[in-house]
C-alpha cells in the first residue's frame, strides 16, 4: 500500500513536471525568468522569493537529518563521542559538529557548479541504489525469504491513503517549480520526458521499495513491536540496531549520507542559488559566492528546533504545497493554454515590453496567487474546512488554473489575432 501511494503521488506530479519542464527545454531559461510572462518582469520576484524561502527551509531540515546520520555513525564507531554534551544552539556539541560536517559536504558539492553537481548525481544515484539494495538483500537473506516483508502490514483507510498522496505532493512541490532549472540543459523534449519518466516514478519508486523493504525486514528481524514500528521510518533508528556490527552501520551510514546530500543539493539548495542571483545580480555575481550565501541563509531556519516537532513540520508541508501549487497552476495555464508554449524572449529581460504590465507587475496573477493560496489556507484556521488544507497542493493547482484562465481569456484572443497577423 505504501508503494501504491508513492506511485500515485509521483505519477500525478510527473504530469506537472513535464508541463513546466517544457519551458526550460524549449527556451533555455531557469525558473526565475520563466515566471516573468505570468507575473511581470518585476512581479516575478514574488514567486522567486516564495520558492527560495521554501527550498531553503527544506535544505535546512534535510541538513539536520544528514547531521543526525553522521552523528549516529560516529557514535557507533566511537563510543565517547556522545560525551560531548555542551549545548550549542539548542543541540549537544556532538550533534552540532555532525550537523556542520554535513552542511559543509552540501556546500562542497554545490560550490562546483552545475557540471560538478551533474557528475556527483550520476555517481551517487546508482551507488545509493546498489548499496541500499545490497542491505535489503542481506535483510531478506537473514529473514529467510520475502515473507517477513509482507508480514509487517497495516490497514490504512481510504482517507489516510488520499491524505498521504496529498502530503507527498507537498513534499515535491518545490521540484515542480524547480524543473526548468534542470531541463534547460536538455537537448530535446523527448530527452526531458524520458529523463523525468525514469528519474521520478521509476528510480524513486525503486528506492522507496528498497527503503520500505529494509524497514520491514529490520522490524521483523529485531522483533520491533508494531506500536513502535513507526519510529523505524527514521533510518537513524535502524542504524542503531547495528550497534554490535559497526562496519555494517558504517556502510549504511555512508550510503545514507550520500543519498541525503544528493537529494538535498538537487531538490533544495540548487534552485535558491538561481533565485538569489536573479534577485541580486550585482551583488551576487558568481555561483560560488551565491552558493555559500544560500547555505548560510539555510542555517538561519534553525532546523534543530523544527525537526522534533512532527506536527508543525506537516502543517508547514501542507501550507507549502498550497502556495507552490498555486504558482504551478498559473505557470501551466499561462504557458500551455494562454500562450501555447510561445514567449517573446527579448521581452523577458526588457522594461516596458509585453511582460511589463502595470509598472512591471501583473496584478491579475497576484490576485490569482492570493486566492489559490488562500482557499486551502482557510482549512488551516477553520477546522470544519480542514479538507481544503489537507489537499492543498492539488486544490491550489486547480483553483489557480481556473481563475487565471478566467481573468486572462481575452489575452488568449489577443494572442490569436497577433499570430494570425504574423501568418498573413
Amino acid at each position: 500500500m505504501h508503494l501504491a501511494v508513492i506511485a500515485i503521488a509521483y505519477g500525478t506530479l510527473l504530469i506537472a513536471l513535464y508541463l513546466n519542464g517544457h519551458i526550460g527545454t524549449k527556451w533555455g531559461i531557469p525558473y526565475p525568468i520563466a515566471v516573468r510572462p505570468m507575473f511581470g518582469v518585476k512581479g516575478g520576484a514574488l514567486p522567486v522569493i516564495m520558492r527560495a524561502g521554501v527550498a531553503l527551509f527544506w535544505f535546512a531540515v534535510q541538513s539536520y537529518v544528514g547531521g543526525t546520520i553522521i552523528d549516529a555513525v560516529i557514535s557507533i564507531m566511537y563510543k565517547p563521542w556522545t560525551s560531548l554534551t555542551a549545548p550549542v544552539l539548542g543541540m549537544p556539541e556532538h550533534l552540532a559538529i555532525s550537523f556542520l560536517i554535513f552542511w559543509v559536504l552540501n556546500v562542497a558539492v554545490l560550490f562546483g557548479g552545475m557540471e560538478e553537481i551533474k557528475n556527483f548525481e550520476l555517481v551517487a544515484g546508482p551507488l545509493i541504489v546498489a548499496s541500499l539494495g545490497a542491505l535489503f538483500g542481506y535483510g531478506i537473506y537473514l529473514a529467510h525469504g520475502f515473507g517477513p516483508l509482507f508480514s509487517v502490514t497495516a490497514s490504512p483507510t481510504l482517507s489516510e491513503i488520499t491524505l498521504s498522496i496529498a502530503s507527498m505532493a507537498g513534499v515535491w512541490a518545490t521540484l515542480v517549480l524547480n524543473i526548468p532549472d534542470f531541463t534547460r540543459f536538455s537537448k530535446s523534449q523527448k530527452d526531458q520526458l524520458i529523463g523525468q519518466g525514469l528519474g521520478l516514478p521509476v528510480i524513486v519508486s525503486l528506492f522507496s521499495l528498497i527503503a520500505v523493504g529494509i524497514t520491514s525486514t529490520m522490524i521483523y528481524l529485531y522483533h520491533i513491536p508494531m506500536s513502535e514500528a513507526v519510529n523505524y521510518v527514521n533510518p537513524v533508528n535502524i542504524m542503531y540496531l547495528f550497534t554490535s556490527n559497526p562496519l555494517l552501520a558504517l556502510f549504511v551510514g555512508v550510503s545514507l549520507v550520500i543519498a541525503t546530500v544528493s537529494v538535498n543539493v538537487a531538490a533544495n539548495i540548487l534552485s535558491p542559488v538561481y533565485d538569489l542571483i536573479s534577485l541580486f545580480p550585482r551583488k551576487l555575481d558568481s555561483w560560488g559566492k551565491t552558493s555559500i550565501v544560500a547555505a548560510i541563509l539555510g542555517l538561519l531556519y534553525v532546523p534543530q528546533l523544527w525537526y522534533n516537532n512532527a506536527g508543525t513540520i506537516f502543517d508547514i508541508l501542507d501550507i507549502i504545497g498550497a502556495g507552490l501549487g498555486s504558482i504551478a497552476g498559473i505557470m501551466i495555464a499561462d504557458y500551455w493554454i494562454i500562450r501555447r508554449t510561445n514567449f517573446k524572449l527579448v521581452d523577458l529581460f526588457t522594461p516596458k515590453g509585453e511582460y511589463w504590465y502595470s509598472d512591471g507587475v501583473n496584478w491579475k496573477t497576484i490576485i490569482t496567487l492570493a486566492v489559490g493560496f488562500g482557499v486551502p489556507a482557510i482549512g488551516f484556521f477553520v477546522q470544519p474546512l480542514a479538507f481544503l488544507y489537507d489537499y492543498g497542493w492539488y486544490l491550489a493547482v486547480g483553483i489557480s488554473m481556473t481563475l487565471y484562465l478566467g481573468l486572462n481569456w481575452r489575452k488568449r484572443d489577443t494572442i490569436d489575432k497577433e499570430e494570425l497577423k504574423e501568418i498573413k
